[in-house]
């Protein structure tokens, strides 16, 4: 007999805060040490044991993908926002300025 299929469970409120922290974290130094960037920094800057940061991305692979999702959904959001609220060469322009950066 089958069992039914569990209800996947919300991560817990620190969880996610965590994950969110440690995302930020690695963006920051991605960004001035580049990919090879140290993971122990990266927890150190997100305030978190180097533990923490290998259950939410067991591996570094993990963690540049997530950091690179997380950035193209933000554009992504941007570019929407943006297209309703701006001259198309202001928002253009604001776009590309969050691209850079």
């Amino acid at each position: 007999m089958a069992e039914a299929p569990s209800k996947a469970r919300r991560p817990r409120a620190d969880a996610e805060r965590n994950r969110q922290r440690l995302l930020d974290a690695a963006r920051s130094v991605f960004a001035r040490d580049g990919a090879a960037a140290s993971l122990e920094e990266i927890a150190r800057t997100a305030g978190v044991g180097i533990g923490t940061l290998y259950r939410h991305f067991p591996q570094r692979d993990d963690l540049i993908e997530a950091v690179y999702r997380q950035a193209i959904g933000q554009l992504g959001e941007a570019a929407d926002r943006l297209s309703e609220s701006e001259a198309p060469v202001d928002a253009i322009r604001e776009w590309l300025l969050l691209f850079i950066d």
